[in-house]
């Protein structure tokens, strides 16, 4: 993911490993970020043999990442369905939220309401939710139609306009006036 107006991206790999790359320079890795589960995650199961430790890998892994356009934050969406919220220069989060099914979460995207940072992330739940990143407060849940959340894409701001395209292969657009 690349930032809009900084030549920073982010990398995301499945070892909860995140990537910060200065992408104007040949020398690009800025900083390597190491994400364990959420303080106060106890969904994971414990590893108590080799096959579990593999499980606990696959549940805790990065599922996508985003940066933020107007602050020095970024937003990382995992497996376990944690989305948490971290400054660049701190490996703690900022925020976390724990989806209520604890389905992977597979897109974020952030956007600008206003002078307000918001956060539109889908999960694999069916669900869509929209957070004031600022304090992580769910601002809206939206259901898309029982379908997986497979991707999703803010197409405007001011109003918020979102666009999912779900598992049963159907594309759904949302027009939120307000919050």
């Amino acid at each position: 993911m690349f930032h809009s107006s900084h030549p920073q991206s982010l990398h995301t790999s499945v070892s909860r490993t995140i990537n910060l790359l200065n992408t104007g320079s040949a020398d690009n890795v800025m900083k390597k970020i190491a994400l364990y589960p959420p303080p106060g995650d106890n969904s994971v199961p414990k590893p108590k043999d080799e096959d579990m430790e593999d499980e606990d890998e696959v549940t805790n892994c990065v599922e996508c990442a985003a940066m933020a356009p107007s602050h020095p934050w970024f937003a990382v969406g995992r497996n376990d369905g944690s989305l948490c919220v971290y400054e660049v220069d701190s490996t703690t989060p900022r925020s976390i939220f724990h989806a209520p099914e604890g389905q992977a979460i597979v897109k974020v995207v952030w956007s600008m309401e206003g002078n307000a940072p918001y956060i539109t992330c889908g999960s694999i739940d069916g669900t869509v939710r929209v957070f004031d990143a600022r304090d992580s407060s769910l601002v809206k849940e939206l259901g898309n139609g029982g379908d997986e959340v497979l991707d999703l894409l803010v197409l405007q701001s001011n109003p918020l306009r979102i666009m999912t395209a779900g598992s049963a292969g159907i594309v759904r657009i949302f027009d939120l006036d307000s919050f």
